[in-house]
């Protein structure tokens, strides 16, 4: 009798969960690829709803693996191509297509311009690059505009480990002068109770208990004991989202940084073999328009203020671009003029809202207006 209840009390609230606890799985658009690590899968599609942080929206993958609408592989006579590389800013995870920059800078440009997003959530510039010349060349676009999340790109960059769960990524080296590739490593096979334990997790009651244990438990860290750090992913090397930001430097950050300026040099060669303008937008973060929300992460990931800096890494990238003659564009100043009076970010997530991606389409559709004006037809 006691069994029957339990089973009947889990059943009870497994239903009334999935109802109306909704966390996001992305895992279900998104396939392992031998290459990059993983991708979109073609034809793929979600409703992806999280209750916790106030997301609902349709995911829907073309024919080509990209979260857009159906792109003819052939170039139409006549048609300019703008691709739009980056990763979960890109891809616009909470947002609705046509509140995506790329979607409102497509309303805003001439129809004879094309603008394609082909942004995947977790992505960095190596996996950019290496989508880029595996893929998208022959799209033959016009024009590459690479999104650049500094908070995560430029450690990214530096990473092997299983960002998303299908699977691990690419990961690049500086060696020499140039790269040396480490290929993403694909899944293992999974034994019974690994099967087990990946079932188990898609029980809402069980997500729903284990989340609060943990909260509970980070809460009880950071509030209670003063020794509690937060390092962040990879702690072992001594790399987490705010290292790019740290003014002491170190030998891991300079490694992930000389891998990103490798990587941005030879995307650039890519686009200048292939006749294609590489522009470079800097997509503001969070951290770095909000202080009092950066204030608060710091505090509970036990970073240092005296140790951040959060315009040091744009006084790197901003000359590279310059040396290899790409177009760059932050707009820091945009962003906190609007942010005194406006929300730019979601209220429990780090991604740009709506009216974050409508100050980036605006700033975009300005300047791109000479390279519309003047591209050959």
């Amino acid at each position: 009798m006691l069994l029957v209840t339990l089973v009947v009390l889990f059943v009870a609230a497994e239903i009334t969960l999935r109802l109306f606890y909704h966390p996001e799985f992305l895992g279900s658009v998104i396939q392992y690829d031998p290459t990059l690590g993983w991708s979109l899968a073609p034809g793929a599609s979600l409703v992806s709803v999280d209750s916790q942080r106030d997301f609902r929206y349709r995911i829907d993958v073309n024919s080509l693996g990209f979260r857009d609408r159906e792109i003819d592989l052939e170039k139409p006579d006549g048609v300019r191509r703008v691709l739009v590389l980056g990763d979960s800013f890109a891809f616009g995870v909470g947002l609705k297509n046509e509140d995506r920059f790329s979607d409102m800078l497509q309303r805003m440009l001439p129809g004879d311009v094309q603008v394609i997003n082909c942004g995947v959530p977790g992505w960095g510039t190596d996996q950019e690059m290496l989508f880029y010349e595996k893929s998208l060349r022959r799209l033959k676009p016009d024009l590459i505009l690479l999104t650049f999340l500094m908070q995560n790109d430029v450690v990214n960059n530096a990473l092997a480990g299983p960002l998303i769960e299908v699977g691990t990524k690419p990961r690049f080296l500086c060696s020499g002068d140039g790269l040396t590739m480490e290929a993403a490593v694909p899944p293992a096979k999974l034994s019974f109770g690994a099967r087990a334990k990946r079932w188990l997790r898609k029980s809402r009651l069980l997500l729903f208990v284990k989340r609060r244990f943990d909260m509970r438990e980070y809460r009880h860290h950071v509030e209670e004991d003063p020794r509690f750090v937060t390092h962040g992913y990879e702690a072992h090397r001594h790399l987490s989202h705010w290292s790019v930001y740290d003014v002491r430097g170190g030998d891991a950050i300079d490694d992930a940084w000389c891998v990103t300026e490798r990587v941005l040099t030879r995307l650039a060669e890519d686009c200048r073999t292939d006749s294609a303008e590489l522009v470079v937008l800097a997509f503001p973060s969070k951290p770095e328009v909000d202080e009092p929300w950066r204030a608060e992460m710091m505090r509970r990931t036990g970073v240092d203020a005296a140790h951040v800096d959060v315009a040091q890494p744009y006084r790197k990238l901003e000359p590279l671009c310059a040396e290899l003659g790409v177009a760059y564009y932050y707009p820091i100043d945009t962003f906190r003029s609007a942010a005194a009076s406006d929300t730019l970010f979601f209220d429990h997530d780090a991604h740009p809202n709506a009216r974050a991606n409508a100050l980036v389409a605006s700033l975009l559709r300005d300047a791109l207006a000479p390279w519309v004006a003047h591209a050959p037809h």
